[in-house]
């Protein structure tokens, strides 16, 4: 039997705390909730994925996505990981509805290819930026929270700090002013998760920059069907405005930048999997888009293999893949090239996407 033969699959839960609930307009992460997939080749190296679970996001759930798990794993063994392209595609139709299993199955199949040939996922994807430095993300809360986080997080050498918008608009001014006051001269991204209409949005913005904020982008203002409010906001506004939920298929994206509706799109593995992904950036490049690398809540595994998508491609204007720092323990272990300040040091991964889940302490 040829080493590269896919020979066994295992799948299983990955439950960890978070140091603060994830909250944002459309609801709360307390825990990450995720599943890991596994796949064995019959030279003993195994390849590892993740598949992040945001039920109030997606609708996808746990026992769902397990359910898919279990079919692509039936799939995959007994093929020949070299023909992994082939591999991908079988996935693409076979876990259409369930995206989460999809990005799961495919990560563990690149996982292991690139374990095999001895290079990191950066390198398969072109290895042309070595470091990307991720924003930080001040969740939905009070002020004086948001005060005491980034003054933190900013001790920490974070510069680049993502606020959530939308929940309300008098405590969003009042966080936003907190973080200002916290770390001066710090870059703000704006992520509203569907959460205004465009006239909301754009008069938020204008009462922003009265008080001397200016973000940098904005992403997803409106609803995630409202293309019209986002193309009326992309031609009113000075910043970026970034489709996120409104960005979910190739298809999606297609239409987005046919009707000019946004001027960058977030790109996230767990939406598209990974050739859709790969092809989402094409098309944004080619059109000269602004392109986010973001994730939803994951674990060092499915944050190294995202920075490494973004990294070995390159084209990246914005970077948010820090759901790391607020995890308590996840169990992974190699995840030495991401430092406490926020910098994927990618150059540093040896093979495949370098994290491994182990026995938590």
């Amino acid at each position: 039997m040829k080493d590269s033969i896919i020979k066994k699959f295992y799948i299983g839960g990955l439950d960890a705390e978070l140091f603060t609930p994830f909250t944002i307009s459309s609801g709360s992460h307390r825990s990450l909730e995720n599943v890991i997939f596994t796949l064995e080749s019959a030279g003993g190296i195994k390849g590892f994925g993740e598949a992040a679970i945001a039920t109030h996001i997606t609708g996808e759930t746990r026992a769902g996505t397990v359910k898919s798990l279990r079919r692509a794993g039936g799939l995959l063994a007994g093929r020949d990981a070299a023909n992994y392209l082939g591999a991908m595609c079988l996935l693409e139709e076979a876990l259409e509805g369930n995206r989460a299993a999809l990005a799961g199955a495919q990560m563990a199949l690149l996982d292991l290819i690139c374990r095999i040939q001895g290079v990191s996922l950066w390198r398969f994807f072109g290895a042309r930026v070595p470091k990307l430095k991720t924003d930080v993300t001040v969740v939905i809360g009070d002020a004086a929270a948001a005060y005491d986080f980034t003054v933190k997080m900013r001790g920490r050498g974070f510069r680049i700090f993502k606020v959530k918008t939308g929940s309300d608009m008098d405590e969003d001014f009042r966080r936003l002013e907190a973080v200002k006051k916290a770390a001066p001269g710090a870059a703000i991204y704006l992520d509203a998760n569907c959460a205004y209409s465009a006239a909301g949005a754009g008069k938020f913005i204008k009462e922003l920059a009265r008080r001397g904020i200016r973000p940098e982008v904005l992403e997803q203002p409106v609803p995630k069907d409202d293309i019209d409010g986002l193309a009326w906001l992309s031609r009113r506004l000075p910043m970026p405005v970034c489709a996120d939920e409104s960005a979910y298929s190739l298809d999606d994206v297609f239409n987005l930048i046919k009707k000019k509706a946004v001027t960058a799109i977030n790109i996230k593995l767990t939406k598209l999997g990974f050739l859709r992904a790969r092809e989402v950036w094409a098309l944004a490049r080619a059109k000269g888009l602004k392109l986010m690398m973001g994730e939803m809540v994951e674990s060092e595994l499915a944050s190294a293999a995202a920075a490494q998508f973004a990294g070995g491609l390159g084209g990246f204007d914005f970077i948010d893949l820090d759901i790391p720092f607020f995890i308590r323990n996840s169990g992974m272990t190699g995840a030495s090239f991401l430092s406490r300040d926020g910098v994927y040091s990618l150059d540093r991964v040896k093979a495949g996407i370098g994290i491994a889940p182990g026995a938590k302490k």
